[in-house]
Parts: C-alpha cells; sequence; structure tokens
C-alpha cells in the first residue's frame, strides 16, 4: 500500500496545486497548506515506509525479549512464550497493513479530494482504523489461544 501510494502520489504529481492541503481539522476542512515539495507531498508514504521499518525492527526486539506476564492456569511456560511471541508478531504485522491503509487514505485525500471536505472523510477512515486495531488485538489473542492448543497436545 505504501509503494501504490507513493506511484499515485508521483502519477499525479503534475496535477498537484503549487500548494497541497498538509492538515484538516475536525469537522474535515483543510486548515494548513504546504507549497508543493516532495515531502510535502510524500510526507504520508514516506510516514508510512518509516513506521515499517520501525514495527520491523520491533519485532526483531520481541524476538528475543521473553514474555513477561506469566502463563494462565493448566498452560506450559514455554507454550505461552511461543505462542505469545507468535501471536505478537501477528499483531505487529496487522498493525503495519492497517497503518499503511491509512496512511494511504491519508495522502490520497490531499492528493484528491477538495481541501473543504466533510467530517466523514475523517472521521470514518479513523473510525475503521480504531476498529480494525481491536479486531487486530482479537485475531492475535485467538491466534494465542489455538497455538496453545496446538502446541499443549
Amino acid at each position: 500500500m505504501t509503494v501504490l501510494a507513493a506511484a499515485v502520489g508521483a502519477m499525479v504529481w503534475p496535477t498537484l496545486p503549487e500548494r497541497v492541503p498538509v492538515h484538516w481539522d475536525g469537522t474535515g476542512t483543510a486548515d494548513g497548506y504546504e507549497d508543493k515539495s516532495f515531502g510535502s507531498v510524500f510526507f504520508g508514504p514516506l510516514l508510512s515506509a518509516g513506521l515499517i521499518v520501525f514495527l520491523y525492527l520491533t519485532a526483531l526486539v520481541c524476538r528475543r525479549l521473553p514474555l513477561t506476564n506469566p502463563a494462565p492456569a493448566g498452560v506450559d511456560e514455554q507454550v505461552h512464550q511461543q505462542a505469545g511471541m507468535d501471536a505478537t508478531l501477528y499483531f505487529l504485522a496487522l498493525t503495519v497493513v492497517e497503518l499503511s491503509l491509512l496512511m494511504a487514505w491519508i495522502s490520497l485525500r490531499g492528493w484528491f479530494l477538495p481541501p473543504d471536505g466533510s467530517v466523514l472523510l475523517f472521521a470514518v477512515p479513523t473510525l475503521g482504523f480504531l476498529a480494525a486495531m481491536g479486531g487486530a488485538g482479537i485475531l492475535a489473542l485467538r491466534r494465542y489461544r489455538r497455538l496453545v492448543a496446538e502446541l499443549s497436545v
């Protein structure tokens, strides 16, 4: 998604106005503009790429650390560690996808939609992102429980 958003930005570069919206208030109206530049146009994809690298490095560090919470009653500590780490890395991977989608939306919105958009153009994607993060947490928990059941046999 990050590469796709950057590619779209490169394609629409010639058609963008000399001042591009870079911030919107709570009603969905642009309240911050910058001159068209590499940084102002590609901030979203660059931030998304940075977040991907950050979360990847976080995953590398997490793999080296033991879980500090005790295993639930009846679950072997080694199984808990293995299943917990897998579920944590799964959650981080889902977070990367969700953040990439949100940052792509923010970039595309600035490039294609009028600066006086509606609050729905801000609220719906943000609420969708929050719901997706909650869903990612539930999926990671389900993954943990499934792995505990499989590894405990």
